[in-house]
């Protein structure tokens, strides 16, 4: 506390020698946040009838589909008593999900969601009945930001925050209870994190690991810039449990530039660890890797991207049947969320459902930290922007394309890597200043790495095979689509 006491009497009085307001002035109060509404229709596999009981988002022989809508409303508080702090608190009262049922759930207890896991739908226990427990209304941040006066452009953010990677989410990206130092002068800006999940929502058990990060970034040029980057998860949530302490850590270095109209990035992460996946005490290692360039033309915008994620040939459930394998190094990568084996990550999941107009953060990754797996992943992308209709609607109407192939870095049990292709559209529509409409579809086709792969675990078989170090035995899946349609107000 009596750090504490220091701190704002240090900040009170560099406040008062530069002559800033330290008391409310007329901006006191910032209110802002966003209303949606959004339908899903799709055959991807929900988390109870495939993914081995761990997530949905899967594809499935002879599966059903699921429909469902769903409203969400977020607002935010930014109150800022002085030029020098503020205190932010972001609400959110949703996803509030209606249907999604399918024959499997005749009375309609359950619904879907976009990733094909499972939640609950309006009605009492569900936080949407009278005297429920209010599941449906969430704090998403909560923390305060200010300006310490022991050094120019440092300053400090305590609380719940959102925090992600600088690499397309690749690692992590969630809302976190932590402490950031942060710091931003000239051509040089970085910061100094340190995060508890606690019983957060990136996972479904209670989890009290640590997370420490730090980020830096170099303006070389006008046009190009330099980062690099360390992170630190310490496994909490698993210690105890393996022979080990499970630990992960990320080491990256990324590289941005304009060359004329092209616009280029690549960046390279290393990723090293033991405990790997939460279930065993061996090594893993490997490799996350991505180059791209969009080149900005008078009629729109094009862009290709190669993103390579290292893996281990064979198949993780047999290693888990193999006796003292099990605990074999592994040359795969990890990120924080993918060591649960999630399905096939489809690309448009966050642009066409979840994320803002353009090119962004997700787009054209595998949706983030969604990808990777045992075998590892190959993702070759194309991409288009073009504004259309311009002669009716000028600057209104965006037509989004994308085309993606999608194969395993290394074999699974059967020799087979090819995962599939996918094909993306969307339609991005501004109807009124901060009034905006998104309509699409995408379509995955299977390929066989799919097919009798109980990694996939699709159909739920788990060790199908009875033989550990024979062919794996499953099914032939689907090809996954889905449409998409979401209308959106954006106030503040």
């Amino acid at each position: 506390m009596a750090i504490v006491g220091v701190l704002l009497a240090l900040w009170a009085g560099h406040a008062w020698c530069q002559n800033l307001a330290v008391f409310p002035k007329e901006d006191l109060l910032l209110i802002g946040g966003d209303f949606r509404l959004r339908s899903i229709h799709s055959n991807m596999a929900a988390a109870n009838e495939a993914g081995g009981g761990e997530s949905g988002g899967f594809p499935v022989a002879d599966s059903s589909t699921k429909s469902f809508f769903d409203t969400r409303l977020r607002l935010y508080w930014d109150f800022r008593p002085s030029e020098l702090m503020r205190v932010h608190y972001r609400m959110e009262i949703g996803d509030v999900r209606f249907g999604g049922c399918d024959s499997s759930d005749v009375d309609c207890e359950t619904g879907s969601d976009v990733s094909g896991n499972l939640v609950p739908v309006i009605g009492p226990g569900a936080g949407g009945g009278v005297g429920a427990d209010g599941v449906n209304v969430e704090t998403k941040n909560i923390f305060m930001e200010m300006t310490l006066p022991v050094m120019r452009g440092l300053s400090f953010r305590g609380g719940i925050f959102g925090y992600g990677d600088r690499y397309d989410f690749n690692i992590l990206a969630d809302d976190f209870a932590g402490l950031q130092l942060n710091y931003r002068r000239g051509d040089i800006s970085a910061h100094l994190v340190y995060l508890k999940f606690f019983e957060g929502d990136t996972r479904d058990n209670a989890d009290d690991s640590d997370w420490v990060g730090i980020d830096a970034e170099y303006k070389l040029a006008p046009s190009t810039t330099v980062a690099s980057s360390f992170h630190y998860w310490s496994d909490q949530g698993n210690k105890g449990e393996l022979e080990v302490d499970p630990f992960q850590y990320w080491a990256g270095l990324e590289v941005t530039t304009r060359v004329g109209p092209t616009l280029l990035n690549g960046y390279a992460i290393l990723n090293q660890g033991e405990g790997y996946f939460g279930r065993r005490s061996g090594k893993n290692g490997g490799v996350n890797a991505s180059v791209s360039g969009d080149y900005f033309l008078s009629f729109g915008t094009l862009g290709l991207q190669a993103q390579y994620i290292t893996g281990e040939a064979g198949s993780k459930v047999q290693l888990e049947n193999a006796g003292d394998q099990r605990d074999a190094d592994i040359g795969a990568w990890l990120s924080y969320k993918n060591h649960m084996y999630q399905g096939p990550g489809i690309i448009s999941r966050g642009s066409i459902v979840d994320i803002g107009d353009g090119f962004n953060s997700k787009w054209g990754t595998g949706n983030g930290y969604f990808n990777g797996d045992y075998n590892g992943r190959l993702l070759l992308i194309a991409r288009g922007a073009f504004p259309v209709l311009q002669e009716l609607y000028r600057d209104r109407v965006t037509l989004h394309l994308v085309g993606a192939y999608d194969m395993a870095a290394a074999e699974n049990a059967n020799g087979d890597s090819d995962r599939g292709v996918e094909f993306d559209v969307w339609a991005h529509v501004n109807i009124m200043p901060k009034l905006w409409l998104r309509l699409g579809a995408a379509y995955y086709m299977t390929g066989d790495w799919w097919k009798n792969n109980t990694d996939a675990s699709f159909d739920g078989c788990g060790g199908c095979s009875e033989d550990p170090a024979g062919p794996s035995v499953g099914s032939d899946p689907d090809n996954i689509w889905q449409f998409s349609i979401r209308l959106q107000y954006d106030f503040g």
